[in-house]
């Protein structure tokens, strides 16, 4: 090499080490942490209370892209609580703005709304009937579009010790096992080994989901004997810490644990959590989380927020976290299931959308998330200027062949309206009936499951 190149070649390098120098302290700036002592000089822009499983990393990362979003050259997360955490940021004027986060369970979201003392309640399950109708003369109804928001969508994930030999379960013996009626692996063909049980605490709306779902599902109780948890990542330790142990919780915090493939007693095709099952809400233990903010409320940063989590930069948040955003993907798919044939052929060379449109219960009206994927769908479609776009209806098993048919043409026909106004007309429109069932038809979850529209793209 010669002297002209050496001294060419270090200079270059020169320039490379101050450029990653400058970068790094940009960013350890950009991040420097905050005291509690900081909280006291900031203005609280608004506050969220309420699932555990959203207020633990989620909401954090949320407020904090949202901060950034509003002008903030540094923010950062002050831990106050086990499961309480103020997101600071700070603005070119020197000020100091934040956001409280109090994340103790999904009922204490909606106590804590009922008491007017939260602008936003973050919940790993859907409003109850009693608590929307407790507060319809406050905020008017809760379930309304205006009001509700998916901002994610998560699986319930059954974890049990890496080590053991268990790889599938359905929710009946689940429930069993959760109950205490069954106390050793072996007994359900798995080890000599005795089951520990881990669940979260009351207030938790994983707990909510998994007693509703798996428990109250089969007439049972979760036993005295299982150990309970308030913080989603502490029970996640816990089964990894000790052998033969089984827990459920958000799919997030799974870490280095095995989880289990599930399927709803009844149902021959079991699934395993991962990204699209839950997307797709085909997982029998997938569930939504939401954020409710009062269409009344006039606290504007709130209000803010809310919109900006709809946005594709604070779905990137949702990514990081490890839960499922509400972007749409494809994937390659093949059944083991009692189809029609006609059905088999159409997807044979087609990829499913991770989109699937569900109605609210027992009705053809779409429920709110499903109002908000057309627009996905729609930009989705025009983006990637698909044009084989298939949409396939599936009903519940009524007991009468020939209206599940109709209803499911109904479904299909529904989205495919909503589609074209929108400027995009689907390729195929077909209703299939009760077949391909992905959950139980004796209850209504499993129903409302059941009753759905599936889109396919061709390739």
């Amino acid at each position: 090499m010669t002297s002209l190149a050496r001294n060419l070649a270090s200079a270059l390098l020169v320039c490379a080490l101050f450029a990653q120098s400058i970068t790094a302290f940009a960013e350890e700036n950009s991040s420097q942490s905050f005291s509690a002592g900081d909280i006291s000089k900031a203005t609280i822009l608004f506050e969220m209370k309420g699932s555990n499983t959203i207020g633990e990393s989620l909401a954090p990362g949320l407020a904090e892209e949202f901060l950034k979003a509003e002008g903030a050259t540094r923010t950062g997360i002050v831990e106050t609580h086990a499961v309480e955490k103020t997101v600071l940021g700070q603005f070119p004027d020197g000020t100091l703005k934040g956001v409280d986060i109090k994340a103790h369970g999904s009922s204490t979201g909606f106590k804590a709304l009922a008491a007017e003392d939260t602008d936003i309640a973050m919940s790993s399950r859907r409003i109850k009937e009693k608590e929307r109708e407790q507060m319809r003369s406050l905020y008017g109804d809760l379930k309304s579009v205006d009001s509700e928001l998916t901002i994610a969508v998560d699986g319930l994930a059954v974890i049990v010790h890496p080590q053991l030999e268990m790889n599938t379960l359905d929710t009946e013996t689940l429930a069993r096992i959760f109950a205490g009626e069954i106390r050793n692996w072996q007994e359900i063909g798995g080890p000599n080994q005795k089951i520990s049980l881990f669940a979260r605490d009351d207030n938790s709306g994983t707990f909510d989901t998994f007693k509703s779902l798996v428990l109250k599902r089969h007439k049972l109780s979760l036993s005295e004997y299982a150990k309970r948890y308030e913080s989603s990542g502490e029970l996640s330790d816990m089964v990894y810490n000790t052998p033969g142990a089984i827990g459920f919780i958000g799919l997030s915090y799974v870490n280095d644990n095995k989880p289990l493939a599930l399927s709803e007693s009844g149902v021959a095709l079991s699934f395993k959590p991962n990204l699209f099952t839950v997307s797709t809400e085909d997982y029998v233990l997938s569930r939504r989380l939401y954020m409710y903010y009062p269409s009344n409320n006039t606290n504007v940063h709130a209000r803010r927020f809310m919109q900006f989590v709809q946005q594709d930069q604070a779905q990137a948040v949702v990514e990081k976290t490890g839960l499922i955003s509400l972007k749409v993907n494809d994937a390659t798919i093949r059944f083991n299931r009692n189809y029609p044939p006609r059905y088999l052929n159409m997807i044979t060379d087609s990829k499913r959308l991770s989109i699937t449109f569900h109605f609210d219960e027992g009705t053809d009206e779409l429920d709110n998330k499903a109002k908000l994927d057309i627009q996905r769908l729609v930009k989705y479609v025009q983006t990637h200027q698909l044009e084989d776009l298939f949409l396939f209806g599936f009903s519940y098993e009524s007991g009468n062949e020939e209206n599940d048919k109709d209803d499911s043409k109904r479904l299909a026909r529904i989205i495919a309206d909503e589609l074209e106004q929108a400027g995009v007309k689907p390729f195929y429109v077909q209703g299939y009936g009760s077949k391909g069932a992905i959950a139980s038809n004796s209850t209504e979850n499993g129903r409302n499951k059941n009753r759905r529209v599936e889109v396919w793209v061709g390739r």
